[in-house]
């Protein structure tokens, strides 16, 4: 049997007024620090680094933003002794929770001995169309295998629906100079994630051979309190188990679900047995769940 994969640390830099708008990377950097200075690894440690925000500083397209945020983290930038690869996975909300599930796989077969994941939402296009974009913010996990049997990460379960893709739609046109970003969230999105939790969410018990009455806890992204407010009724499982972090917490699309997270942990420190259900929603429309026993 495969030995999780557990967190040994998250940052975050959250949202919330600043006098100067810092960028997508800046706010990926800020979270990565914290996430080092929290698990007590160097950088040089760190031997993935995988990015999975959705905004770009001034719509850059190469290089990935992950060389971009190691460089500024000293993650072995150097061309002598360790190395580290660093690239990018978008998938919207979904994309932390994507990879992680990436980066579990590579720690378990038995390369690198831990690894990062990031994303940031940091829009400078104040030209943006289309509905608002998400605050800044920034958030980073590092990953390793779980000293513990049982402890870690489990299963992930991934359910998306292209027939629904133009539901949710973050693009750059370049038919203007220097491009412009255009954004759109169909009124009808938060409805289709919510008949597509239900089914994810019964895969993934299933496949851990778990019963809804064995989470104690379900961390979903924080999409709007209507959402969180219906989510119970589409997943099974009561309000009382659900965080719900809407009322002080936007929707920052990616880092969504890993700030709900640290907020949660600051809230309730975990105990030896807890088992979580932890819920992404993205385009696609995509939506993501996985386990995680503490």
């Amino acid at each position: 049997m495969k030995r999780r994969v557990r967190i040994a640390g998250i940052g975050a830099s959250l949202p919330g007024f600043r006098l100067l708008r810092r960028g997508s990377v800046a706010r990926a950097v800020e979270a990565g620090r914290r996430c080092l200075a929290v698990s007590g690894r160097r950088p040089a440690e760190v031997g993935l680094l995988v990015h999975a925000g959705v905004t770009r500083d001034c719509h850059v397209c190469e290089p990935a933003n992950a060389a971009y945020i190691q460089h500024r983290l000293g993650i072995n930038v150097e061309f002598q002794g360790a190395r580290t690869l660093s690239f990018d996975l978008v998938n919207g909300g979904c994309g932390m929770l994507d990879a992680a599930h990436v980066l579990c796989a590579l720690l378990q077969s038995g390369t690198p001995r831990c690894g990062m994941v990031t994303a940031s939402e940091g829009n400078s296009d104040w030209r943006a169309k289309g509905d608002p974009a998400c605050p800044d913010s920034g958030a980073a996990v590092l990953l390793e295998l779980s000293p513990r049997p049982g402890t870690g990460f489990g299963r992930f379960a991934f359910l998306t629906r292209s027939e629904y893709a133009n539901m949710a739609e973050t693009v750059v046109s370049l038919a203007e100079a220097r491009g412009r970003l255009r954004l759109r969230r169909d009124p009808g999105v938060e409805d289709r994630w919510l008949e597509m939790a239900g089914p994810v969410v019964d895969e993934l018990l299933s496949r851990e051979g778990l019963d809804r009455g064995q989470v104690e806890r379900v961390i979903p992204a924080q999409v709007s309190a209507g959402f969180l407010a219906r989510l119970p009724q589409a997943i099974g499982i009561p309000a009382g188990r659900i965080a719900d972090f809407s009322g002080s917490l936007p929707d920052t699309l990616s880092t969504s679900l890993f700030l709900a997270w640290q907020r949660e942990l600051a809230l309730r420190p975990p105990s030896a047995g807890r088992t979580l259900l932890l819920l992404a929603f993205g385009s696609g429309l995509t939506v993501a769940a996985a386990t995680y026993r503490f």
